[in-house]
């Protein structure tokens, strides 16, 4: 039996689908940001002094962070895609209960309900000390 009926499978689908062409939309915009003059202007190749080139650096590795992160929803998001279609999508992989609709359609990439994501975060946070 699904959990989800097809009309809510297909809002989800919608949701994730605009999510990833937003996110496909970021990710060239921030490949393209990478290589503007910006930084080769803050590099000092026009007579910028080492605290340009200091934040020129932060820039670029802020820049390179938040395309990290975006490539990793990324590939959530086609994780997701692929779930989509099994019986059990919508249901919390770490204690089996529905995960709502509204959370689906907001993170379509969702695999946990908001209680089991906030023990795995705390775990994750915990382990990382």
């Amino acid at each position: 039996m699904n959990y989800l009926t097809e009309e809510e499978r297909d809002r989800v689908r919608t949701a994730l689908l605009a999510r990833r062409a937003a996110l496909l939309d970021e990710i060239l915009e921030a490949e393209k940001a990478t290589g503007e003059t910006q930084f080769s202007t803050l590099l000092g190749k026009q007579g910028g002094d080492s605290s340009d080139e200091a934040l020129a650096v932060t820039l670029g590795d802020l820049a390179a962070a938040r395309l990290d992160l975006e490539l990793s929803e990324l590939k959530q998001l086609e994780a997701a895609r692929v779930r989509l279609d099994d019986p059990d999508f919508g249901r919390c992989e770490a204690c089996g209960e529905g995960i709502p609709l509204a959370r689906l359609e907001v993170n379509p990439a969702a695999s946990r309900c908001t209680v089991c994501q906030g023990d795995f975060e705390r775990t994750q946070a915990a382990h990382a000390r």
